[in-house]
């Protein structure tokens, strides 16, 4: 037997247990939810999991019971995606760029310099003008979107020297991760990407492998990658969310109080994380400067204005009544 086929056997019994432990559930209460996420115990989205289950619980008097499982010990996101779409996984919390998986104007959520700010981030992609979307992805998916307000900051550019403008960017070698539009995108800002697993980033920055990486600072400052690169340039190429999932089955079956109370909990819990996330970035910022890190400020219009041709040329692939939306 392949281990493939071991592997979807294994996701098959998961269902079944999680399925039967929410049924047995249903008739003495509480109904017991599964969520995963890859964020530590101590990451915000963690503890605004923990925050959401408590609202849930107490707005449901202990009629559902959402119990987080952080770490990643229920898979990585796309794995959580797939586990929640199938039924393995009752929720889960995952990077926005993974619905791109199903549906095509997703990816562009991923793309550099696609939100001037936060706030145009959240009117748009928490608000209205992408229901459509948020429709078309449930649709393909076979997940209910809660909630998509989970803001994660903004990614910089650590590096071993100060980068102000794209011309300090030629010939640094940067650590990338396998998206290619991502290589893209270093490329036109004039940086010399190299894709490598997280894992092996710290070693990559310590033994000169790699010049720069990217990431919010959090990630930054809890991985020590600091300690082998002292600029901390404030590019703030990428910002995402997280988008609260979970399994539209599961969600149609619920009485329509108890799934109302499941999208208020999830949105009034991105609300808390969201206070967290921009808290924590100041607090690290001030432990990293501490440590000796110099913080960079540095001309994102000109980076900007490097990427620009490589909107057009995604998107009428993906969806140019997205782009025009964030635009206007």
């Amino acid at each position: 037997m392949t281990n493939r086929r071991i592997h979807q056997m294994l996701v098959l019994v998961v269902a079944f247990v999680l399925a039967v432990s929410v049924v047995s559930a249903a008739k003495d209460k509480p109904l017991v939810f599964k969520m995963g996420l890859i964020a530590p115990a101590d990451h915000p989205v963690a503890k605004a999991s923990q925050h959401m289950a408590e609202l849930v619980k107490e707005r449901t008097n202990g009629g559902i019971e959402i119990q987080v499982f952080p770490n990643g010990v229920l898979g990585g996101e796309v794995e959580l995606q797939s586990a929640v779409r199938s039924g393995a996984v009752h929720m889960a919390s995952i990077g926005d760029g993974h619905a791109a998986a199903y549906s095509k104007p997703w990816n562009i959520f991923v793309m550099y310099y696609i939100w001037p700010d936060a706030e145009t981030m959240h009117q748009i992609q928490a608000g209205a003008p992408f229901e459509p979307f948020v429709r078309d992805y449930e649709k393909n998916s076979g997940v209910t979107v809660l909630a998509m307000n989970w803001e994660q900051g903004a990614r910089h550019l650590l590096a071993k020297k100060p980068v102000r403008t794209p011309e300090d960017l030629m010939g640094v070698k940067i650590r990338v991760d396998q998206l290619p539009l991502h290589s893209e995108s270093w490329k036109a800002m004039g940086a010399n990407p190299t894709p490598l697993a997280f894992p092996e980033i710290y070693s990559a920055l310590q033994q000169g492998v790699v010049d720069a990486m990217e990431c919010p600072l959090n990630w930054i400052y809890s991985s020590g990658f600091h300690e082998h690169a002292k600029y901390l340039n404030m590019t703030a190429h990428s910002r995402y969310m997280n988008t609260v999932i979970i399994n539209t089955k599961l969600f149609e079956g619920l009485s329509p109080e108890y799934q109302e109370i499941l999208r208020e909990s999830a949105l009034e819990a991105g609300l808390y994380e969201t206070e967290l996330s921009r808290q924590e970035e100041l607090d690290y910022r001030k432990k990293m400067e501490q440590e000796g890190v110099t913080f960079v400020e540095v001309d994102i219009e000109a980076f900007r204005g490097r990427v620009l041709p490589l909107f057009e040329k995604y998107m009428d692939r993906w969806g140019r009544e997205v782009y025009d939306i964030i635009m206007q």
